[in-house]
């Protein structure tokens, strides 16, 4: 007994090693795929191959669209996968990828702030001040030292927006597709946004990029990765991690994510400095603030169950 309890905790700590590689990467997998690609054709091509893969294995769930539950699942495929797949990359194409991956940590934040609005959850001096600790992290690697670079800010709000779309999804998820099991809510999301990124990547110079860029297909290669791997494999290995291991220890990859990204920026020599450190270390103290009382999910669930006693 005490064995199976060991190796399930190793497996736990594996596949929360392998989720922070995965989604740590994922912006230095954008950064070489538009070696060859536009931002959009990125964006697009990775929802594509995502979509693609997710109804090879799990196709049989789409007996579970129904007239109840599709609107939620097309906010989810908006937010949750279409407009963040366009936005990162169109921000890595002119900032570094690893200010990208720390910016992409403040995920659990605007979901706190959304669920705040949206379901009137309390909160207490803790949470504010994670909130304050988290956007003043995110203002001075936008703006450090207060001086303002108009590409820098321009480029670095659309991360920003794009973890804004994930909170969006998340709360979404919580509140209105509980009764979906992960493979449902992932194949049927993917779809609002699946079929039109195929029909939007087939109707631009994909193949003839394809035919004359001689790196053409190692810059597929990535976004390949990216779309299976980051979009796909890595969203049921993070249910999995939640199924068998708690909502808490799964949600505690955010923490790890930046870091990766950090470590891929210094590898790639980018303009990693002491500022990016003090930045990502004050966004996730913020956003250990923020998860003091337990994840967003937690809190709405225990909010229901109290107002129907």
């Amino acid at each position: 007994m005490k064995m199976k309890s060991s190796n399930k905790s190793l497996m736990a700590w594996v596949l929360f090693i392998l989720l922070a590689i995965i989604w740590g990467s994922s912006f230095k997998l954008m950064k070489m795929g538009l070696h060859s690609f536009s931002y959009s054709q990125i964006g697009m091509i990775r929802i594509s191959l995502a979509f693609l893969f997710t109804v090879l294995i799990g196709f049989k769930y789409f007996k579970f669209l129904n007239k109840n539950n599709w609107f939620p699942l097309f906010i989810v495929g908006i937010f949750g996968n279409g407009l963040p797949y366009l936005l990162f990359p169109l921000a890595v194409s002119k900032i570094d990828s690893s200010l990208v991956g720390i910016l992409n940590s403040l995920v659990p934040m605007f979901t706190l702030i959304i669920g705040l609005v949206w379901f009137r959850l309390r909160i207490k001096w803790i949470g504010i001040l994670g909130i304050v600790l988290g956007l003043a992290g995110a203002v001075w690697l936008l703006m450090p030292g207060l001086k303002i670079d108009p590409e820098t800010l321009k480029y670095g709000s659309y991360p920003v927006l794009a973890t804004i779309c994930y909170a969006i999804s998340i709360n979404t998820i919580n509140s209105r597709l509980k009764d979906l099991g992960s493979m449902a809510i992932t194949l049927l999301s993917l779809m609002f946004c699946g079929i039109p990124a195929i029909v939007y990547v087939l109707f631009t110079d994909f193949f003839e990029i394809m035919a004359t860029d001689e790196i053409a297909w190692e810059s597929l290669s990535y976004v390949l990765i990216l779309g299976v791997v980051g979009s796909s494999v890595a969203v049921i290995l993070f249910n999995y991690l939640i199924k068998n291991s708690g909502s808490i220890f799964a949600a505690s990859v955010t923490y790890a994510i930046p870091i990766v990204a950090l470590l891929w920026g210094i590898f790639d020599k980018e303009d990693v400095g002491i500022q990016h450190a003090l930045g990502m270390l004050t966004i996730l103290l913020g956003v250990y603030l923020v998860n003091k009382r337990g994840s967003i999910g937690d809190r709405i669930k225990a909010q229901k169950e109290k107002a129907e006693v």
